[in-house]
């Protein structure tokens, strides 16, 4: 299993960040390359998305069942696509001052070839991943 995680401090309540980090199909404003398509149920438990990463054939299609949902701290989706397996993981932690803190976590589950391809393209992701909180800071906080 490979482990990458990324981390923003907003200055925004752990409600205020929630509210933008779960709006499924806004997420596209602030993670890169990204549109994701609620394909069953109301965003929380049990729904079901669809996340297309990349550019043109080059893309990603990502299925995805919310399996935790414990607003406004801490949601979970079971990857189960053909490419990327595993867990993401969202948590939001109150910080003193009305502010918070925002964690993406990949927990992928690739075995073989695929575990190799994601060790490798470890570093990349996680790049990604913070570019992506970076622009959630600015779409829950405004310009920092």
């Amino acid at each position: 299993m490979s482990n990458i995680a990324a981390t923003v401090e907003l200055e925004a309540s752990a409600e205020d960040a929630w509210a933008v980090l779960t709006d499924w199909a806004a997420q596209g404003s602030w993670m890169p390359m990204t549109k994701v398509v609620v394909r069953s149920g109301d965003g929380r438990l049990g729904t079901e998305l669809v996340a297309r990463s990349g550019v043109g054939a080059l893309a990603l299609v990502d299925p995805m069942t919310i399996d935790v949902w414990e607003p406004p701290h801490r949601c979970e989706v079971a990857h189960h696509g053909s490419v990327i397996t595993g867990r993401g993981v969202f948590t939001v932690e109150r910080l003193p001052g009305g502010r918070s803190k925002v964690t993406w976590e990949e927990r992928l589950a690739g075995t073989g070839l695929m575990r190799v391809l994601e060790r490798a393209a470890a570093p990349a992701t996680r790049v990604l991943l913070g570019v992506a909180l970076r622009r959630l800071r600015r779409a829950v906080s405004g310009p920092a």
